[in-house]
């Protein structure tokens, strides 16, 4: 895992630095959130999803071509909700199960029409969580591979260099026997360098 964040950071790295020796303002900074709908056969169990995100987004040529870097959080959540309490006597306790993974990933973007565009990442997905089964005793792998294809349309905020991106898409957890997958709408906010 340490490695895997190293390597995201290098390569973050490597794109800033290259920018800094770019007049192209186009290298875009994004923070977001997103909410989802669980499919597949996890989907019963954990029905819910959400999370936030990092995104470096640097233009590689003319035609619209960019490529993504990726960082956040995502969660699941059980059928029967989840809530942390405190009770009269200070104690703590949940109820319900939250799964957490870290998905981090790479990719390209590509503007088809105006401000329209298509993306497609792929990395890895790391469990957060303390148990590696959830709580109906499924297997949870500490890595597997995340594929997330995604369609959304660019807001451009008037003369500033800031943006919004509203997007659908697909995560594709990669695991034996059927990952937590996710139906998603996002919604990005970039801010250009």
């Amino acid at each position: 895992m340490k490695k895997i964040l190293l390597l995201l950071t290098l390569l973050i790295g490597a794109a800033l630095s290259t920018y800094a020796q770019n007049d192209d303002p186009a290298v875009k900074l994004g923070v977001g959130f997103s909410v989802g709908a669980a499919v597949g056969s996890n989907s019963g169990a954990y029905p819910s999803a959400g999370g936030v995100h990092f995104k470096v987004e640097y233009p590689v040529s003319d035609n619209g071509v960019s490529l993504l870097f990726s960082a956040g959080y995502t969660f699941y959540v059980s059928a029967n909700g989840y809530t942390y309490n405190t009770d009269t006597f200070g104690d703590r306790y949940s109820e319900g199960s939250l799964l957490s993974f870290i998905p981090l990933q790479v990719g390209v973007k590509y503007y088809a029409a105006n401000r329209l565009f298509l993306s497609g990442e792929a990395g890895g997905l790391f469990n957060l969580n303390a148990s590696s089964v959830d709580e109906n005793g499924k297997a949870i792998t500490k890595a597997s591979l995340l594929v997330t294809p995604s369609v959304g349309y660019t807001i451009p905020f008037g003369s500033t260099r800031g943006s919004l991106d509203l997007s659908v898409g697909y995560d594709a957890n990669l695991q034996t026997g059927g990952g937590y997958n996710q139906v998603f709408l996002k919604a990005t906010f970039n801010f250009g360098m």
